[in-house]
């Protein structure tokens, strides 16, 4: 499965945030985010971010919570977020109505980590852990929470601050 594209949208009447993916086969897929399992998933993701990041960069991977800030930007200011959303002629293996998810799994894959986004019974999605996905669905789940007013920080590792040498003064 080669995703195409993604959005979230936050539905107040459902007080869920609305996940939506189709690929470049034309399949569709429409999934419920709640409160709880944003909760759940961020800290996932973050790790997912930080494992491909220690992989692909070993000798830096003590530099990764300033690198994936970094790459982050890179990554996003690539996306096209103006660009709307294709439904046209798309099948829905999963079915039109969206799933609730509950479950989170990781995978390995061949290529690296997979995550798995599944609902509390049935199928669900395996999408790839690559930088390009994950720095983007974080933006969008990001700016998605903060439009649901969750009263929900999605917060990043924080680097570690300097540590001055004992007895050298800083002006």
């Amino acid at each position: 499965m080669q995703i195409h594209q993604f959005r979230m949208q936050f539905s107040p009447e459902q007080d869920r945030i609305i996940f939506s993916m189709n690929t470049l086969e034309r399949d569709a897929f429409r999934f419920y985010f709640t409160r709880r399992f944003v909760r759940l998933l961020w800290p996932v993701l973050l790790q997912l971010l930080e494992e491909d990041y220690q992989r692909r960069e070993p000798e830096k991977s003590h530099m990764a919570d300033v690198m994936l800030d970094f790459e982050q930007e890179k990554v996003v200011s690539k996306a096209d977020f103006q660009k709307k959303y294709e439904e046209d002629n798309t099948r829905f293996p999963l079915g039109e109505e969206a799933l609730l998810l509950s479950r989170i799994q990781v995978r390995k894959g061949p290529d690296g980590n997979i995550l798995c986004l599944l609902p509390g019974k049935g199928k669900g999605i395996e999408v790839p852990a690559n930088p390009r996905f994950l720095y983007t669905f974080c933006k969008l789940m990001e700016d998605t929470v903060a439009k649901a007013q969750w009263d929900l920080t999605l917060e990043r590792p924080q680097q570690n601050p300097a540590i001055q040498p004992t007895g050298v003064t800083v002006h």
